[in-house]
């Protein structure tokens, strides 16, 4: 991508689904009183079709995810455009930046063997609760207080204030988060086990950044790392973002029909 990237970094991703994520986190002594708890709530306007699920939102490659820690840290809202083409975004965000505006960052992801572009807007801020453990939002159902940055960020692909009209609060996934660190790993670790539902959709997502030039070594030690515990991962190393939306999308559908 050229100097215009020079600061983009490579996240490597390994997904581990159901009663394989649990023996990862037994095999990893990931302890839940050990780790950052969060609710996660994503917008999307879903509907039907057929016997499958449309998220127009995430189909236009918009993402709009608010993470609200159990504890009394501030709440942040990030817009994501995933997947993008980082040469075709304007100029002012074509490169990382951290500052009174938000956390801006291009990245590209690298899950199995996929290769994929984003780039995100995240800022902190005291935001409410858009849906309660039930899933259901209160009667106003509060669209997602975005920056004008973060619309204009959207805009660049397309997604204008008139396609947010009809989204919806999605939503919560309680989820856990730990850093840590693995001999024969040299870089540091992140964790995070996300579950819908007491009984739903479950899985862990181990992840770490690497320099581009670094990121094929570091997704071989990953994957190796993995291997040697014995941990298998999903054969379809399907983005978590993009698994657990359709399953949260079935879930309101559900509700609303009711």
């Amino acid at each position: 991508m050229g100097d215009t990237f020079r600061n983009a970094k490579v996240e490597i991703k390994i997904i581990f689904v159901g009663d394989t994520a649990e023996d990862a986190c037994r095999s990893l002594a990931l302890e839940p009183d050990g780790g950052r708890r969060l609710s996660i709530h994503f917008w999307d306007a879903p509907r039907a079709d057929g016997s499958g699920i449309r998220l127009p939102l995430a189909e236009a490659g918009a993402i709009i995810r608010l993470r609200r820690p159990a504890t009394g840290e501030k709440s942040d809202l990030t817009a994501k455009l995933r997947p993008c083409d980082p040469t075709a975004l304007p100029e002012r965000w074509r490169e990382n930046h951290d500052g009174k505006g938000g956390k801006f960052k291009i990245e590209e992801d690298w899950n199995g063997p996929d290769r994929v572009w984003s780039a995100s807007l995240k800022v902190d801020g005291a935001f409410e609760q858009p849906v309660d453990e039930e899933g259901t939002a209160p009667a106003a159902g509060p669209r997602p207080r975005l920056t004008p940055d973060q619309r204009d960020l959207l805009a660049s692909a397309g997604v204008l204030d008139e396609h947010l009209r009809d989204a919806v609060a999605l939503g919560p996934i309680r989820a856990i988060k730990w850093k840590l660190s693995l001999q024969g790993l040299p870089h540091p670790l992140a964790a995070e086990f996300w579950r819908v539902g007491d009984d739903g959709l479950h899985f862990l997502e181990l992840s770490l950044r690497a320099r581009p030039a670094d990121a094929p070594r570091a997704q071989d030690l990953l994957e190796r790392t993995a291997m040697e515990r014995g941990l298998s991962s999903a054969p379809q190393q399907a983005p978590k973002t993009q698994t657990v939306m359709a399953e949260l999308a079935r879930n309101h559908l559900r509700r609303a029909l009711h």
